[in-house]
């Protein structure tokens, strides 16, 4: 159980003189007495902040105090005491490492939380916005973006050798695509045509922007 009260050396902060002095932890303050019992100071644990002093001494003065008052202890399980009351003091690092887990926490809260909205919420308005964009912005958006997406595709800039479908012996395929997409509009009741094309990439994926690219 850690002590509460010890010995420590008083400065008044007047006159150069140091006092032998007894520090008791009372409920609410720190309480600094000569050996005599009378009171010399009493410091509220929340006023206290800690002085620089060599690392195996607790050199503490009161906040916003224009007398230069400072108390010091050399006993560490004492000063540990008074640490573990006084909140400016943090000699432990206890309350620092408590704050940057804090931090830390917070900041994985913080990326889940954009995550779910990023996995739930933007999909979620996504699909409320579609039905209110009328077909010619929605085609304005896609013919915007179509040069790009082609460009960052199309790294070996084949130019129109990059679309599958053209040539004699792929017509067949493309006819077949198109046959599935009517089907794919007539059962989606959508207002408008889709327009797909069939990319040449060696990985298997799509990519909807306004326009379907099919990667083959």
């Amino acid at each position: 159980m850690p002590p509460d009260s010890g010995a420590g050396i008083y400065f008044d902060g007047k006159t150069s003189a140091r006092h032998d002095a007894m520090v008791v932890l009372a409920p609410s303050a720190l309480q600094i007495s000569g050996h005599d019992g009378r009171l010399l100071a009493e410091w509220p644990y929340d006023e206290l902040e800690e002085l620089a002093a060599p690392d195996k001494v607790l050199r503490l003065g009161r906040r916003g105090n224009a007398v230069l008052e400072r108390l010091e202890i050399f006993d560490p399980e004492f000063a540990a005491a008074v640490d573990a009351r006084a909140i400016n003091v943090d000699r432990t690092g206890t309350r620092q490492r408590r704050q940057r887990g804090s931090v830390i926490g917070w900041s994985v809260a913080a990326t889940v939380s954009l995550l779910l909205v990023a996995w739930f919420g933007i999909p979620a308005l996504a699909a409320r916005i579609a039905p209110l964009l009328p077909v010619a912005v929605d085609r304005k958006l896609g013919d915007a973006v179509d040069m790009q997406m082609r460009g960052l595709l199309d790294t070996r800039n084949s130019g129109t050798a990059f679309e599958c479908g053209n040539a004699e012996n792929e017509k067949a395929g493309r006819a077949a695509l198109d046959k599935i997409v009517q089907r794919l509009e007539a059962s989606a009741t959508l207002p408008g045509k889709l327009r797909t094309f069939v990319v040449r990439r060696s990985e298997a994926n799509a990519m909807a922007l306004g326009r379907v690219y099919c990667f083959g």
